[in-house]
């Protein structure tokens, strides 16, 4: 019951952090390639033509389902290589072959260590693995938050044990300005376990976010980097469809382009059945799992 709460509640932590994030950042405007289009709240607006691609992006294209996706789901997403969500295992539902084959398991917090410790040394290890999922940042105390010796501690028996095949990816955190990863490596010394970094992206300008990675980049450049989380955050919800579609092009346009970056996981699969200002306008599909304004585009969009 506890993993369950800590999931749900997690799916729900998006909107704070968001939120947390924007109090240090300078609002940015909407991109000049966007037109923007009336009736944008919660509209249904179709996308432009000139928005549609070719969908050339190969594994590049990843999703991020949250609380309440329905195990169909990713298989109405048909141009997306591989799905995550907040938990090692699959949700409960019937499964097809595709979407237990596409499926990314996070190691979210440092109680599923031991359960992650023996997946990746059992019969069907992953080929790969997300490990912590923002730990300097809890919402409303539910969310396990540790510091980066906690964290480093928590990872031993993982790094004791790694399988034999599975490649990690390296935790995630909210405010990257603040050194978490710097003290993180230097108390478990594991930087080279990882075969990839990872980072996490809101805001409704995409430029303000191709300036966010590569700053990033500048420092955390020794080895691929993986966005488990984008969208065109806001904190009024006021985008329409062709802008957060337009947004979706570009970062997936300067992904392909960037020479270092490997996956890109939109933010998000499925509705949100409460409010949050992350995700308000960038869902593929509706809680109940029908197309929504932005499966189209995230279909075709072209990446090259």
């Amino acid at each position: 019951m506890r993993s369950l709460l800590v999931t749900l509640i997690f799916a729900l932590s998006v909107s704070a952090r968001c939120t947390r994030r924007q109090l240090k950042e300078q609002a940015a405007g909407v991109p000049s390639n966007v037109t923007t289009t009336s009736g944008s709240e919660g509209g249904s607006t179709a996308l432009t033509s000139a928005q549609a691609g070719s969908g050339n992006c190969g594994a590049l294209k990843g999703i991020c389902f949250n609380g309440g996706m329905q195990m169909s789901m990713y298989d109405k997403i048909t141009s997306a290589n591989e799905w995550i969500t907040f938990q090692l295992k699959m949700p409960d539902g019937e499964a097809s072959e595709r979407t237990k084959k596409a499926h990314v398991p996070m190691m979210a917090f440092a109680e599923h260590v031991k359960d992650a410790v023996e997946m990746v040394n059992g019969p069907n290890p992953p080929e790969w693995m997300l490990t912590f999922n923002e730990p300097d940042f809890s919402y409303m105390g539910w969310t396990p938050k540790m510091t980066p010796e906690e964290a480093a501690r928590a990872i031993q028996p993982l790094l004791d044990r790694p399988g034999t095949s599975t490649k990690y990816v390296a935790p995630v955190v909210v405010f990257n300005e603040e050194g978490w990863h710097d003290k993180f490596f230097a108390a478990c010394g594991c930087r080279d376990f990882f075969s990839a970094y990872n980072i996490h992206l809101y805001n409704k300008d995409s430029s303000t976010v191709i300036s966010q990675v590569q700053t990033y980049h500048n420092k955390w450049n020794d080895k691929p980097l993986w966005i488990t989380e984008v969208a065109p955050g806001n904190a009024d919800c006021a985008l329409s469809w062709d802008q957060a579609g337009s947004f979706m092009k570009d970062i997936y346009k300067f992904a392909k382009n960037s020479g270092f970056i490997d996956r890109v996981f939109w933010n998000t699969g499925n509705q949100l059945t409460t409010p949050d200002t992350n995700v308000c306008n960038s869902w593929l599909l509706d809680s109940q799992g029908n197309p929504g304004p932005l499966l189209e585009m995230f279909e075709s969009v072209d990446c090259t």
